[in-house]
C-alpha cells in the first residue's frame, strides 16, 4: 500500500465532507467504508504510526487512503488540506482518543468524547473515582514519584497488594508491558528493573472467570448492547496461550449484573459526548464483579463483529459514526450467539489444518502461519469467528477451536 496525501478541494467532483480517521498504535477492524458510505464521504486516515498497519490484516474491505504525519503536524495537516468543505475528526486508537477530543475542540466540532477522556485511559484515575463510587476494583498502589528502590516497597506491596501481583503501565492497551509477579522474587526483579521509571502502577490478582460488556453512551443514556466471557487472561500469546471468547444470552443474570456495572461505570467516569464504552470485569470467587479496565471506544479482538452477529451492530463501526454526529442502529437481539478464538503459531510452524464445525466459521489465516513462522516467539496465525443460534452446537465448536492443532511444523 502507498502512503497519499489528502484529497484536495480542487480534486473532488462532489462536496463530499471528510471523515479524518486518526491512527497510532491500534488498527482499525471494522471496514471504515461501513460508517462512512462512500457515495457520501471521503475518507483518510490521518497516523504517526506505520501507515500499512492501519487495518488489521483480516479487516474487511480495502486500505483506506492514509497520511502519515507526526503528532505535532496533525493540526497543520487537517487545516491545510481540508479546505471549505465540512468534515469530521474521529478514531478508535486508545492512543488517539485525547489528541482527538483536543482536535475536535480546535476545529470548533461538536464534544462528542467524554468530557475528561483521562478518566477512562489512565488506570490510575480510573480505578481511584471507581472506588469513589463504590464499584469494586481490584486493590492497588501508584508510583506517582516513579518506580521506589526494591527494599522499600516490596513490603509495602505484599502487604497492601498481596501475590500474585500484577504490573500495569497507567496508559497502556492491548495488555501492553502487564507482568504476572507469582513471588517475592519475581516482584524484586521486577522492581529493580523498573526502578524510578514513571507511569506504573501494581495491582491484586484476581481469581476467578473474566468477562467484558458493551454498551452505547448518549445523551448521558447507557444502552447494553452485548456482555461477553472471555476463554482465560488475554496475555501470553506469544508464549503459546490461545485466546479467545464468547457472547453471554441476552437477559441471562449475568449479562443483567455486567450491563448494570456498566451504568455505574459511566456514572463514575462521565456520560458526557457518544461513544461505545467497553469494560472488563472479572466474576470473583466470592460472586463479585471487579472491573480491571474500561475504554470509551469500541473492543479490540473480534468482539465488534461478535456484537454485529448477536446484538445487530458492529461497536467500532457505531463508534466512529456517534463521533461524527452520524444516526447508529439501535441494538437488538438477533437470536445468534458468537465466539472467536485467536490461535498463536509458533516458531517453525504454520498453519496445516482447519477443523470441520457444526455451526457457522470464518476463518482467516494469517500472514505469520501462511509459511513456516521464523520468529522466535509465537505470532497471531489464525483468527476464527464462529456463530449459531444453538448455545450447545456453539460451545462445542469453541471447545474444538480451542484444542484443535491448527498449526503444525
Amino acid at each position: 500500500m502507498t502512503t497519499t496525501d489528502f484529497l484536495r478541494p480542487d480534486t473532488l467532483t462532489a462536496p463530499r465532507p471528510l471523515a479524518v480517521i486518526l491512527h497510532s498504535r491500534q488498527p482499525l477492524t471494522a471496514d471504515p467504508v461501513a460508517a462512512f458510505p462512500p457515495e457520501q464521504w471521503d475518507t483518510i486516515v490521518l497516523t504517526d504510526g506505520d501507515a500499512d498497519a492501519v487495518m488489521r490484516e483480516d479487516a474487511p474491505g480495502r486500505h483506506p487512503q492514509v497520511h502519515r504525519a507526526p503528532l505535532a503536524g496533525w493540526s497543520a495537516a487537517i487545516r491545510s488540506r481540508v479546505g471549505e468543505r465540512p468534515f469530521e475528526i474521529v478514531t478508535n486508537d486508545e492512543y488517539c482518543l485525547i489528541e482527538c477530543a483536543r482536535l475536535r475542540r480546535e476545529f470548533g466540532l461538536a464534544e462528542r468524547h467524554p468530557g475528561h477522556p483521562e478518566h477512562y485511559i489512565d488506570k490510575v484515575l480510573t480505578k481511584e473515582r471507581l472506588a469513589q463510587a463504590g464499584v469494586r476494583v481490584p486493590r492497588f498502589l501508584a508510583f506517582p514519584d516513579g518506580v521506589p528502590a526494591e527494599e522499600s516497597a516490596r513490603e509495602s506491596i505484599v502487604a497492601h497488594v498481596g501475590l500474585p501481583a500484577v504490573a500495569k503501565p497507567r496508559r497502556e492497551a492491548n495488555s501492553r508491558g502487564v507482568s504476572i509477579l507469582p513471588t517475592e522474587m519475581e516482584l524484586s526483579a521486577w522492581l529493580a528493573e523498573h526502578r524510578g521509571e514513571l507511569g506504573w502502577q501494581i495491582e491484586e490478582f484476581l481469581d476467578g472467570t473474566f468477562h467484558h460488556v458493551n454498551s452505547v453512551v448518549t445523551a448521558d443514556a447507557v444502552v447494553p448492547v452485548q456482555a461477553g466471557t472471555y476463554l482465560g487472561p488475554l496475555l501470553d500469546l506469544p508464549q503459546g496461550r490461545r485466546l479467545g471468547g464468547w457472547t453471554v444470552p441476552h437477559g441471562s443474570p449475568l449479562a443483567l449484573r455486567a450491563h448494570e456495572l456498566n451504568r455505574s461505570v459511566v456514572a463514575a467516569l462521565g456520560g458526557e459526548g457518544a461513544f461505545v464504552v467497553h469494560t472488563e470485569f472479572a466474576l470473583s470467587t466470592e460472586d463479585e464483579l471487579v472491573v480491571v479496565e474500561v475504554a470509551a471506544r469500541a473492543p479490540g479482538a473480534l468482539v465488534s463483529e461478535l456484537a454485529r452477529l448477536h446484538a445487530g451492530l458492529n461497536l467500532e463501526e457505531v463508534n466512529l459514526r456517534l463521533q461524527a454526529g452520524l444516526p447508529v442502529p439501535a441494538p437488538e437481539p438477533t437470536g445468534v450467539e458468537a465466539a472467536w478464538v485467536w490461535i498463536p503459531v509458533m516458531p517453525g510452524e504454520r498453519h496445516r489444518r482447519t477443523p470441520v464445525v457444526t455451526g457457522e466459521q470464518l476463518v482467516h489465516v494469517r500472514e505469520a502461519a501462511r509459511q513456516p513462522h521464523t520468529g522466535t516467539s509465537g505470532a497471531l496465525g489464525v483468527s476464527v469467528l464462529l456463530w449459531s443460534t444453538d448455545p450447545a452446537v456453539l460451545a462445542a465448536d469453541i471447545e474444538l477451536a480451542a484444542t484443535f492443532e491448527w498449526c503444525g511444523a
